[in-house]
């Protein structure tokens, strides 16, 4: 099979199952390649990908064809540059700079975490995703944002259906009816908390959005702050507890790496946070257009194509990580490329770090015999969000 007539014949579905064979292949034989299922050009190798990223004179992220744009409006931080990017971003970071994420993160996790621990013991087993990180990662980013009073089980379906339109490259009717009423519900809901913080503003994430930068008297447009509030809700719901379910996957799959883990956390926690955002990147893609047609990896995109630059491929690129489907928390190799490359670099990366460590250090402090449970091992679903769609694990007695 040509590396032409490999590209043309990937599916949706077999990406979804796992792409990463699929990404080890193109990086082989075709590291960028137009793959008609998705209607993108796939840049796959480290070098090429942070090329992608930091280029935007010709990788730009404004997207014609952005299922982001398509499903939560424009302008989002994702899909602007210039201007318009700084703009939103002027508002975004100041809420989830290191010292300030610092300040505030550890009691805000752990007052969420709590009762999800709680609870767990009182049963002995878990499903872990739909247990703990997810609640903890949605309800944590509620919180920074303001969003005090949208529960959880509300949070988690709005996640889900963000998400139907974020991944929607194949533009499927199905989930774009979805993600278009899930958007709608979001923005009619959270509506009336930044119509209160543009008039009484306070310490949140979205308080800072309308106000910082903004001269005396003035915020930012509600309308021009709505996607990218809906992408941030997304984003940072998913990458923190969906990465954290990956983590512990990979460690109870190495319970040696695991006795470290549980022997030293101050050391071994960071580490095996690291490397499993290496091994399983939550979000697979910083997506791209060109500008004018551009020559890289071995292929010629034309103008005005859509990219994909994939951080998970990058992260598993031979060139840079020996063995790179292994997961091992002693590599020493160098940053993962997770969190992005660039201006678009994840603004909320320190807090989903931190989110992140505390919930696996707060799990396994609690629980130190966490084991899965035998025939329900986890499976990972997803290119562009991938995550074990369950991780069923026991303790105690019902671990022996």
């Amino acid at each position: 099979m040509t590396a032409l007539s490999f590209a043309d014949e990937i599916t949706v579905e077999a990406l979804e199952a796992d792409p990463y064979p699929i990404y080890a292949e193109l990086r082989r034989s075709a590291p960028v390649a137009f793959v008609p299922a998705v209607n993108l050009w796939f840049v796959t190798r480290w070098k090429d990908v942070e090329t992608v990223a930091k280029s935007p004179d010709i990788f730009s992220a404004v997207v014609g064809t952005s299922p982001v744009e398509r499903s939560f409006g424009k302008p989002t931080i994702l899909t602007t540059d210039g201007e318009t990017h700084k703009d939103l971003r002027q508002g975004v970071d100041p809420k989830y700079r290191p010292r300030t994420v610092a300040s505030y993160a550890g009691d805000l996790v752990c007052s969420i975490a709590g009762p999800f621990l709680d609870q767990i013991a009182e049963k002995g087993t878990a499903e872990l995703m739909a247990d703990y990180f997810e609640p903890v990662s949605t309800l944590s980013l509620a919180r920074s944002l303001g969003l005090d009073n949208i529960d959880m089980p509300t949070l988690r379906r709005w996640f889900y259906g963000l998400a139907q339109g974020a991944i929607n490259f194949e533009n499927d009717p199905k989930r774009q009816e979805v993600a278009d009423a899930i958007s709608a519900e979001v923005g009619a809901a959270i509506l009336p908390t930044l119509e209160r913080l543009a008039r009484e503003p306070d310490d949140s994430a979205l308080s800072h959005m309308l106000h910082d930068g903004m001269p005396d008297g003035k915020t930012r447009p509600i309308d021009f702050l709505m996607p990218s509030i809906k992408v941030i809700l997304l984003g940072g719901m998913q990458e923190p507890g969906h990465g954290a379910g990956s983590i512990l996957a990979g460690l109870l799959a190495h319970p040696e790496q695991l006795r470290q883990v549980l022997g030293d956390p101050d050391t071994f926690v960071p580490k095996a946070v690291d490397e499993g955002l290496r091994w399983v990147a939550p979000i697979g893609t910083q997506t791209r257009q060109t500008t004018r047609a551009v020559e890289i990896g071995g292929a010629v995109i034309p103008a005005g194509a859509p990219v994909a630059a994939l951080v998970s491929s990058a992260s598993r690129d031979e060139s840079r990580f020996a063995d790179p489907d292994r997961f091992d928390i002693h590599r020493d190799e160098g940053n993962h490329a997770a969190f992005g490359f660039g201006h678009h670099f994840c603004s909320g990366r320190f807090f989903a770090r931190e989110q992140m460590c505390l919930a696996l250090r707060l799990l396994l402090e609690r629980f130190p015999d966490l084991k899965l449970v035998p025939g329900k091992e986890p499976v990972f679903r997803g290119w562009e969000f991938r995550a074990p769609t369950t991780l069923n694990v026991a303790f105690g007695a019902a671990a022996q």
